[in-house]
């Protein structure tokens, strides 16, 4: 049979897809505004955060500032026992009005930290230097170093010394060191005035068995050393 080719009217007919119209320059210049919108809501977001921190930061220095007639002062921030160590956590400074600080107040931090309580303190109190005990000489000593009083009937040479030098003791029998290179904590200086010396343990029992024969100290010699 032969072969006839199809009738090209029989063909289906080609659809013709409508080219996409370019975009006016009216919707292409809109386009850019829809993200552009965003940029003055966000200045005004961050005006807005910075204005509330700044009026933030004026009200704490209004409440930081002390107010007139008062003074500042160490306050227990919690009840504290006898014999507790006392740190910066415990303690706080607070300005209270002049005329009702206590004879003695501590006035900064630094001085009660490190002490020893010597009474009880209730939260509020103001600390004073009688509610600090006496251990603070030692502080940053070595370990096993003891605290020893010298009483010192010379006021000369009371005057003469201060904390920090290092004295000799020696025994007025025949001279010899009771103590060598002692460190002076404190001098105490008055009508029973004397030294605060660091000595070690074996110093200190020197000293005593020195003393024995003369409790008020004064056959001892005390000599300064450079």
């Amino acid at each position: 049979m032969p072969l006839f080719p199809s009738s090209p009217a029989s063909a289906s007919p080609t659809r013709r897809v409508p080219a996409a119209r370019p975009s006016s320059p009216t919707a292409r210049a809109r386009r850019p505004r829809q993200g552009r919108t965003a940029g003055p809501t966000v200045r005004r977001l961050v005006a807005a955060v910075l204005a509330a921190a700044a009026v933030l930061a004026v009200g704490r220095l209004a409440l930081a500032r002390p107010a007139p007639g008062t003074e500042p002062v160490v306050v227990a921030v919690g009840p504290v026992a006898v014999g507790t160590t006392l740190t910066p956590a415990l303690l706080e400074v607070r300005h209270l009005a002049r005329d009702a600080i206590p004879e003695g107040a501590v006035r900064d931090v630094g001085s009660a930290s490190g002490r020893a309580a010597s009474s009880v303190l209730v939260p509020g109190e103001v600390v004073t230097a009688s509610d600090l005990g006496g251990s603070s000489l030692l502080t940053d000593q070595p370990g096993g170093t003891r605290g020893v009083f010298l009483p010192v009937p010379e006021p000369p040479l009371l005057a003469a010394l201060r904390g920090g030098d290092r004295v000799d003791v020696r025994s007025p029998v025949d001279g010899s060191r009771v103590v060598e290179d002692a460190l002076v904590l404190a001098v105490h200086a008055g009508e029973d005035g004397g030294l605060w010396l660091a000595v070690t343990d074996d110093g200190a029992g020197a000293l005593a068995a020195a003393r024995g024969a003369d409790p008020a100290g004064g056959s001892l010699l005390v000599s300064l050393r450079n």
